[in-house]
């Protein structure tokens, strides 16, 4: 069955439709949750989210654009195995991939691939504790007033760094001509 007969059928209560949606996109969807939260979780954790989001899907099925699912799959999992890892009180590492889009060919996963590496490289390149702000702030999602707390700094402080990091990160990626999702060059947030 095509995805748009699947969502259709889902979307009037059928859970033979989930059933299969499960068994087709069930790997894709452990194996985002497994990226993000082995280590330090464990396999269960996995299995955990994966419910998690399956149950999301039967929920809010109505609220999927057709050709949208396995995009719509990963978002849900990368932030559902993201708040395992919060309520467990983990920290989520830098160096995982948390750019997760769906890609629908090869030349489109290169760029993004290279987007990717330029952003971690935008990002390793500001001075600290800019850096760290940033990683917390944009990566970790941590409030301005968290992060102030936790290095001993002024909530002020920590939002004139992030604006000062913001402007680093846009001559960093405007010098290498990237160009945002808006259309401008530099970084957005929706690149980060």
């Amino acid at each position: 069955m095509t995805e748009a007969v699947l969502l259709s059928r889902l979307r009037k209560g059928d859970s033979r439709a989930l059933d299969a949606i499960m068994a087709q996109y069930g790997p894709y969807v452990q194996t985002i949750a497994a990226n993000i939260t082995i280590p330090p979780l464990q396999p269960e954790d996995v299995e955990e989210v994966a419910s998690d989001v399956f149950l999301s899907l039967w929920k809010h099925a109505d609220d999927i654009e057709d050709g949208r699912l396995k995009a719509w799959l990963a978002a849900v999992t990368r932030n559902t195995a993201k708040n395992k890892l919060r309520s467990q009180h983990l920290a989520l590492p830098l160096e995982d991939d948390y750019f997760l889009l769906e890609v629908p060919d090869v030349e489109e996963e290169l760029i993004e691939r290279e987007l990717q590496e330029l952003t971690r490289a935008a990002v390793a390149s500001l001075p600290e504790p800019e850096r760290s702000i940033f990683v917390r702030h944009y990566f970790l999602y941590q409030k301005a007033a968290d992060i102030a707390e936790t290095l001993g700094l002024k909530a002020s402080t920590v939002r004139s760094k992030l604006l000062r990091g913001r402007e680093k990160l846009k001559d960093y990626l405007t010098e290498r001509g990237v160009r945002c999702e808006d259309g401008t060059y530099g970084a957005g947030r929706s690149m980060l």
